[in-house]
């Protein structure tokens, strides 16, 4: 079954691609900085921003631009936050002071060590009362989160942000997710609309592997780096980079066929 979808806005935040313009101007062949700060949005109290990990700072900007771009306050979408392995770094510190000293656990370390941190966060931050949602598919989270974003269109009129994220790990940890660099992309969708939208996409249910699309040796590496920069094909179609299909697998199940509508 096909499903029409409008993107209405999309943010991004890893080293060196600190948001979407940034992302374009990578796909066109400028050199990324990875040494440039990120930003991380607006909508963190003060103090939240202090006791928040780095994974939740990483979604907030990324969901935020999404919002900002689409012109939608931020508490109006469904969101879905989807991951391979949430925050590792509170992983990694969570079994050894565990192993080592129990008694010295960090509180606020153990609130946020929970796989829905980051949708906990933004559920507080941006004061959203309606369907947040976190979710977990391994290497194939982006995959997974997409899936659900578009079967939740089907049934609601609200738009829908979908923040797909890993960070780096630490520690043995490692061994596990050897990803060197952080990767958060949100894509904000609806249903198709008469308004303007970023890009108008067709989704269909299918069973091949991953497209691949030309890009510069930098963010193709980044793919290769950690399973949510998988989504950069799919950007690149977003933003002109490519006119061809691009197919998101999954080990298990379908995976999904994006390609520009036409009107």
């Amino acid at each position: 079954m096909n499903i029409d979808v409008d993107v209405l806005g999309v943010g991004v935040c890893a080293p060196g691609l600190a948001d979407w313009n940034s992302l374009m101007a990578a796909f066109s062949g400028a050199e990324l900085d990875t040494d440039q700060a990120a930003n991380h949005g607006t909508l963190l109290s003060a103090r939240d921003r202090r006791r928040a990990p780095s994974t939740v700072k990483l979604t907030f900007s990324a969901a935020e631009q999404a919002c900002v771009m689409a012109g939608i306050a931020p508490d109006e979408p469904i969101a879905i936050f989807s991951t391979s392995m949430g925050d590792m770094a509170i992983s990694d510190y969570m079994c050894q002071v565990l192993a080592e000293s129990p008694q010295q656990l960090s509180p606020t370390r153990f609130h946020n060590s929970v796989h829905n941190a980051a949708s906990g966060y933004w559920s507080i931050g941006v004061g959203a009362k309606g369907d947040i949602t976190a979710l977990c598919g391994g290497v194939d989270s982006a995959t997974v989160g997409l899936i659900d974003a578009l079967s939740r269109i089907g049934g609601t009129t609200k738009p829908v942000l979908v923040v797909i994220y890993d960070d780096i790990a630490v520690g043995p940890m490692r061994e596990l997710f050897p990803a060197n660099y952080p990767f958060c992309a949100a894509l904000l969708l609806s249903r198709p609309t008469t308004a303007a939208a970023l890009m108008k996409l067709r989704a269909s249910p299918v069973r091949r592997q991953d497209s691949t699309v030309a890009m510069p040796p930098a963010l193709a590496q980044r793919i290769e780096d950690n399973p949510a920069a998988r989504l950069l094909p799919l950007l690149a179609l977003i933003g002109g980079h490519t006119d061809a299909p691009i197919t998101l697998g999954a080990e298990q199940g379908p995976g999904i066929e994006f390609r520009r509508r036409m009107l």
